[in-house]
């Protein structure tokens, strides 16, 4: 059932609409070129338009410069990073970095450091900016020194394993011969060098030294090395004397004869076997 409020209600909406058209409108009363530009497509009323206006001369305030045009000369580029924000001081001395905790110390990464305040710089870069890029590198620099160490140390392993493989049981007094030629003919430069770099765990060092070292041995010097004389064979060495073995008349008829000679000759053939085929480790 409608209810007669005798026309207050539409006597209410008409005042509400009243308001609403009669409310000031700030573009009406500026000029043609003015009224429809487009800055000031989002500005509704007099609050909004001054909002913009003080944002504009705080900007300005600022002295932030138009960004120069790709073949400005390097010190327009330089004013105009200057005013954006980068930090002031020649290469790059205005920067203030945090060191991660446990990062790199000494000449080389001073020097790094050094490079990046310049590039930075140079390159225009706020102390937010500088700050991320060398985070981001101290990140970087962590992760890929410690994939190297890794990689390193397996390398180091396969060595081991290889070596250990073709000196069969002879490895340890192979291993000897060639620490005993290092230390009878190796300068400490060459020690240290060899230690550092790693190449003294290299397979192919190793052998090379200990044919050196097996030399000094076989012709009674023992230098400062001090060592004696071996009779464990490497693999190849008992494979070798096998075959000479098998070529020689005399040894071959004690072989497969009978006597005392027989069990002297069938000890050794089974010695160099043991030699030239050692079990391999699971």
């Amino acid at each position: 059932m409608a209810i007669d409020d005798g026309g207050a209600s539409a006597e209410s909406a008409e005042q509400e609409t009243t308001l609403t058209e009669g409310q000031f409108n700030f573009k009406e009363h500026l000029a043609p070129e003015y009224k429809d530009h487009t800055a000031l497509a989002d500005i509704n009323d007099v609050n909004g338009m001054a909002k913009s206006y003080i944002s504009a001369q705080e900007m300005i305030g600022q002295q932030r410069l138009p960004m120069p045009v790709a073949e400005a000369d390097p010190s327009e580029w330089s004013r105009f990073y200057d005013s954006t924000g980068r930090p002031m001081g020649e290469e790059g001395k205005g920067y203030k970095f945090d060191t991660p905790e446990g990062a790199e110390q000494g000449e080389d990464a001073a020097s790094m450091e050094k490079f990046f305040r310049k590039s930075m710089h140079d390159a225009g870069l706020s102390q937010k900016q500088a700050q991320a890029m060398y985070k981001s590198y101290g990140d970087f620099s962590g992760q890929f020194t410690e994939k190297q160490a890794t990689t390193t140390a397996d390398m180091e392993k396969q060595w081991d394993t290889d070596i250990r493989q073709e000196f069969g049981l002879a490895y340890t007094d192979q291993l000897e011969s060639a620490k005993a030629a290092v230390e009878e003919f190796g300068s400490d430069n060459l020690k240290q060098y060899l230690d550092e770099s790693r190449l003294g765990n290299h397979p192919e060092m190793i052998k090379f030294a200990a044919k050196i070292g097996a030399q000094l041995i076989e012709k009674g010097s023992q230098g400062r090395a001090g060592r004696q004389g071996t009779s464990v064979l490497t693999p190849d060495q008992a494979k070798n004397e096998i075959a000479q073995l098998h070529g020689n008349p005399q040894f071959m008829e004690s072989y497969h004869g009978s006597g005392p000679s027989h069990e002297e000759a069938i000890k050794r053939m089974t010695a160099l076997h043991d030699f030239a085929y050692p079990p391999t480790e699971e």
